[in-house]
């Protein structure tokens, strides 16, 4: 039988958290909620206020800028378990200028604003932690602006695929084409001829929703001095926390069947098995 989420070893096991003494997360744990939400929906809406912030036990969140015209976003960032946001406009009591929506079915932690300005009060060594946490935002950020700017639609692809998590060579696509590319700043068929590129000169391989890694080492070369995720994040411990807890909420991508059956792309969602496909786009 699923046991509670133990939140405060949870926390435990965050960068930014991490060093806290066990009864200040205990405090900290019993003031959060936790919040459940299906796939598409919205967390916050942009111009909303923030009143505390977020942490991500399971599933993936999207940060978007809508354009408000024709179902148009610009795909600011994808908030996976373990992670944290909403803390900068937190901070800064300003409207959230992003909506957050869940690709998947996700749980998600709530921190009052107060009890995170509590802490930044009364322990140095947390708000270091709290900077290091903004200060790797800011420079992930620095690397998607200049990436989108003066990177191929190649490059781009490159460094997104380097970015996921792998078991081998074996990475997959979890989001939908449009989503992808948004993030990338690319048009979803340029993405497309893209994957077929590097498919083509033999440094990935596509079948359906998996791409396998060919040739790293030329892959890297392609898109020098990308900057590692910064927090030193345990995922290990995360995941082992979340799974004892007994969290069961269904994963976006997993397994996925194709979300463009036309390209064989994996769509945010669970059941079935994703299709064989060429790399015929």
């Amino acid at each position: 039988m699923a046991k509670p989420l133990d939140v405060s070893e949870f926390l435990a096991h965050l960068p930014i958290f991490r060093t806290l003494d066990r009864v200040s997360r205990l405090e900290l744990a019993d003031a959060a909620r936790a919040r459940r939400l299906g796939k598409h929906e919205y967390l916050f809406r942009r111009g909303d206020m923030p009143t505390g912030m977020y942490l991500v036990v399971v599933g993936t969140m999207k940060l978007s800028i809508p354009a408000g015209h024709d179902n148009l976003e610009k795909v600011v960032e994808f908030i996976g378990p373990g992670e944290a946001f909403g803390e900068a406009l937190m901070l800064l009591d300003h409207p959230y200028p992003t909506d957050a929506q869940a690709l998947s079915d996700c749980l998600v932690i709530w921190i009052d604003r107060r009890d995170i300005d509590r802490m930044l009060d009364h322990d140095p060594l947390f708000a270091r932690r709290m900077l290091t946490s903004l200060a790797g935002r800011f420079e992930r950020l620095l690397h998607d602006i200049e990436t989108i700017s003066l990177h191929t639609a190649d490059e781009r692809l490159v460094d997104y695929l380097l970015r996921q998590p792998r078991e081998g060579d074996m990475t997959r696509l979890l989001f939908n084409k449009r989503i992808i590319a948004s993030k990338l700043g690319l048009k979803p068929e340029t993405l497309s001829r893209s994957l077929q590129h590097l498919s083509v000169v033999g440094l990935i391989a596509v079948n359906g929703a998996r791409v396998q890694i060919l040739d790293e080492a030329a892959l890297k070369r392609m898109v020098p001095g990308m900057p590692a995720r910064a927090g030193g994040l345990d995922e290990q411990a995360v995941k082992h926390e979340v799974d004892a807890a007994g969290v069961e909420v269904r994963q976006s991508g997993v397994d996925g069947k194709s979300f463009d059956a036309s390209l064989g792309f994996p769509e945010a969602e669970g059941g079935g098995n994703a299709q064989p496909s060429t790399v015929g786009w």
